[in-house]
């Protein structure tokens, strides 16, 4: 009886995979060994500033995948331009084998000359508040919906608006705002059923440290939720600076995205600037945040700042994990990681963990490490017993192999053994991710 009821216990907080480490809780019996944030592998520039225009800027708006390249909305910003209409335009690129393309959708030039790759312009109205960007776009059906923010008329307030299209390169737009405030920064994650919009809302701050070029008041991260882009729930406040930040520390930006079952997030932390008081400052950090649910976040990551931010969703190329990003340089980036590389269990030194239970798979599990300057020795176990019955064993040691695989014995599949814990002894090592062999292990190869 007591067997059986420690097989459930197993049972009952098995993990899936892919299994990722994104926290403390992710591992067991841990010893010199931590769960880190990891920082890009690469970051190469796509699309260079124009040193000899440094008026024009750009940032990445929305990222998606599609027939074997990734297609790149951004926003392109260039107050010099006569026309009020051609200052700020959402355009389209593509990243095809890491490179940057320009595709030209229409045969008349755009007024600065190139491919015309325009795809949305701002309304003909001047804004009251705010400008005309943010530009998350989601897939719907068939096609695509954006939620974007802009004046809707002459007189009305701007606000978030939509428009529909069935390529995502001609968009109609929909009349009116579905919201309105002084917030215009927010993202969007698409998440079962419901849409999910992080915005940026404010709160009073009496004895703000610092004033900036918004006294008295405090960035937060709030959250919106919405079944079908039009009808909204208020801004709650989901996320705000607590007693381990800087005291004048703010939430600028999030943006959440899903990963490996779960989810991450990218936290845009703000500090106004003691030497230029009543301004917009340009201090800030980033930083990796995770959930299980998208509501409720985690932040096992304050000691790494990344080394950028961006609205548009990660994607794979050419067998790596990437960002597309902007805006701070002017130039268009690609922040490139390992596949399941955001975050690795990292040993400096000798260190051991324990993983959760996991389904042992027919070929066996993939460990995605690296070794290059240590060892990892890794043994599955029979989960829920006491004897820890070795199902597979596997050794790697200085090598730059990037993954290395358990398969159990022939015994272990005759036997159904397929509830395995994986014990992993390292030095000077990082385990990343467990997968199940496979194809994923000559993709990963």
């Amino acid at each position: 009886m007591l067997m059986g009821c420690v097989v459930l216990g197993w049972l009952l907080c098995k993990a899936q995979l892919p299994m990722v480490f994104l926290g403390p809780e992710d591992i067991e019996d841990a010893r010199n060994v931590r769960v880190e944030a990891q920082l890009p592998e690469t970051v190469v520039t796509l699309l260079p500033k124009n040193a000899e225009h440094p008026s024009l800027w750009y940032y990445p708006a929305a990222a998606h995948e599609r027939d074997g390249e990734v297609r790149v909305w951004y926003q392109r910003v260039d107050k010099s331009v006569a026309e009020y209409s051609d200052q700020r335009a959402l355009c389209l690129g593509f990243i095809r084998n890491g490179q940057w393309h320009f595709p030209e959708l229409s045969p008349q030039s755009p007024a600065w000359g190139g491919p015309n790759n325009v795809v949305m312009r701002r309304s003909p109205y001047k804004p009251h508040w705010g400008g005309f960007n943010v530009f998350q776009i989601a897939r719907v059906g068939r096609g695509y919906r954006v939620i974007y923010w802009d004046q809707p008329n002459e007189t009305g307030d701007a606000g978030a608006m939509l428009a529909r299209s069935k390529d995502g390169v001609k968009w109609v737009k929909d009349s009116g705002t579905v919201f309105t405030e002084h917030n215009d920064a927010f993202s969007l994650l698409p998440a079962g059923k419901e849409f999910l919009l992080f915005q940026t809302a404010l709160e009073d701050w009496p004895d703000k440290p610092y004033p900036d070029n918004l006294d008295k008041k405090r960035r937060v991260i709030s959250l919106r939720i919405s079944k079908d882009l039009v009808h909204w729930s208020p801004q709650n406040v989901l996320l705000r600076p607590d007693a381990e930040d800087k005291p004048e520390t703010e939430f600028y930006l999030m943006k959440a995205f899903s990963y490996a079952g779960r989810y991450a997030g990218l936290l845009f932390k703000y500090y106004a600037d003691p030497a230029s008081l009543k301004k917009h400052s340009a201090i800030y950090v980033n930083e990796l945040i995770v959930s299980d649910d998208a509501r409720n976040w985690r932040r096992p990551f304050r000691d790494v700042a990344l080394p950028f931010w961006t609205y548009a969703e990660p994607f794979t190329d050419s067998g790596r994990f990437c960002f597309v990003t902007g805006f701070q340089q002017g130039a268009i980036a690609m922040a490139a990681y390992r596949l399941l590389g955001l975050t690795a269990v990292v040993a400096n030194g000798e260190g051991q963990l324990t993983t959760r239970a996991v389904d042992m798979p027919r070929r066996g599990l993939l460990l995605h490490v690296d070794v290059r300057n240590g060892s990892i020795d890794a043994r599955a176990v029979r989960a829920g017993t006491t004897s820890e019955q070795e199902i597979a064993a596997v050794r790697a040691e200085r090598s730059d192999t990037n993954t290395i695989a358990l398969v159990p014995t022939h015994n272990a599949r005759k036997d159904g053994d397929r509830i395995v814990r994986v014990l992993v002894r390292m030095k000077n090592a990082k385990l990343f991710a467990i997968t199940a062999a496979g194809k994923a292990q000559a993709d990963a190869d």
